[in-house]
């Protein structure tokens, strides 16, 4: 199956499109075969669904493909999917740079071992129990658990968060206990970043959100925090493959069939009926019917082009999505050069995000940092009133 899966341009107001092909931009002509999208050990439904979408982008509006930054996300993810499994996807060698962060390096027990040896050597008393946390990254999650716990309005939406945290699915090299209330209750980074999302979303209502629809949703995290605190929630993630294909697999897994994947239930082309919760490629967004509580979108929109995120600010007004919450850049993503190819043409910031959507009627309601986040990127909340 040959196809031309990326944009050929950026259509940029403020940049013309370059007359070569993006950096970053893979090869037009790549072929990926229905037979090598799967790992052997994985549902054959997955490879069937990651083939669709693989053959769907060639032929999608071109705002919907992988623009400069993503290009060579998509082969390394497919790569990374054919030989490390589903079951295993949150130990895939690229996952950390483009969905699923980390915190501090990843130390094994042998670097840390020799890492101990060196600190022997200035400081023969060092304890490794004091050492370990701040070389794994352990201080940092356990602030951003204990600052979501703080700042959570219970009033507006009940509910323990120390309580669930997040599945074991995916064999993470990388979940800590945080709470003394109970050790077995683990987190990881992408699970905690959405709690501070949906922390900061708190305390903007008046009661928890029903609908929820996700612009680039990764792994699914966000749909596990929503979907294991309430049945009745309406979940919906657009995404490239093979991110649609992680989500959906994860999402299953955890909730079975309250969840409808991009199977042959529905249709290439016309509207898409979401009773309950879905994963879907991004290009079908347009096929959603509205309202939605809220639209959020952590750490992708920074990756696109300019002319793609004012794209789906458009689309969700469409969708009629009262509140918007975006986790993005305050710089934006750097620029993409010869030496370094993954990089954006125009790097889109948080303050340029909030005014596109303050061109569809948003609000800003606040902007969160310190002490809520501690990030490069600025957690920003915003409102359509209806």
């Amino acid at each position: 199956m040959v196809f031309n899966r990326l944009r050929t341009k950026s259509a940029s107001a403020e940049e013309p499109a370059p007359a070569e092909e993006p950096a970053g931009s893979a090869d037009p002509e790549a072929t990926v075969a229905d037979a090598s999208v799967g790992h052997p050990d994985d549902d054959p439904r997955w490879a069937r669904l990651t083939s669709r979408a693989l053959g769907e982008l060639a032929e999608a509006p071109e705002i919907y493909r992988p623009t400069s930054f993503w290009g060579p996300g998509l082969d390394q993810l497919l790569k990374d999917m054919r030989e490390g499994g589903l079951a295993n996807f949150k130990r895939w060698p690229t996952a950390p740079f483009w969905f699923l962060p980390r915190y501090g390096s990843v130390f094994t027990q042998a670097t840390l071992g020799k890492v101990m040896a060196k600190i022997h050597e200035v400081h023969p008393n060092a304890k490794e129990h004091f050492v370990k946390p701040a070389l794994f990254g352990v201080h940092h999650a356990m602030r951003d658990i204990d600052a979501a716990r703080l700042a959570w309005n219970h009033s507006a939406w009940p509910t323990d968060l120390a309580e669930r945290g997040e599945s074991s699915i995916g064999n993470a090299n990388q979940a800590f206990s945080l709470v003394p209330e109970d050790p077995s209750v683990k987190f990881g980074k992408a699970y905690l970043n959405y709690m501070l999302v949906m922390t900061a979303l708190s305390r903007h209502i008046d009661a928890p959100p029903k609908s929820v629809l996700e612009i680039g949703g990764g792994a699914g995290h966000l749909g596990e925090f929503l979907m294991s605190r309430d049945p009745q929630v309406r979940y919906v993630d657009v995404d490239l493959p093979p991110l649609v294909t992680v989500a959906s697999y994860y999402l299953t897994e955890l909730f079975g069939d309250r969840v409808l994947t991009y199977d042959d239930r529905i249709a290439s082309t016309g509207p898409i009926d979401v009773p309950k919760s879905a994963v879907l490629p991004n290009w079908r967004l347009g096929d959603l019917q509205g309202p939605f509580d809220v639209a959020v979108n952590c750490f992708s929109f920074q990756e696109m082009e300019p002319d793609v995120v004012e794209h789906y600010a458009a689309r969700i007004s469409d969708l009629d999505a009262e509140y918007v919450v975006s986790y993005n850049s305050r710089a934006g993503k750097r620029k993409a050069t010869e030496d370094n190819k993954i990089g954006v043409i125009v790097p889109v910031t948080s303050d340029r995000i909030v005014k596109m959507f303050e061109s569809h009627g948003y609000e800003l309601l606040e902007t969160y940092g310190r002490p809520l986040v501690h990030s490069a990127a600025n957690l920003v909340v915003m409102r359509r009133p209806r």
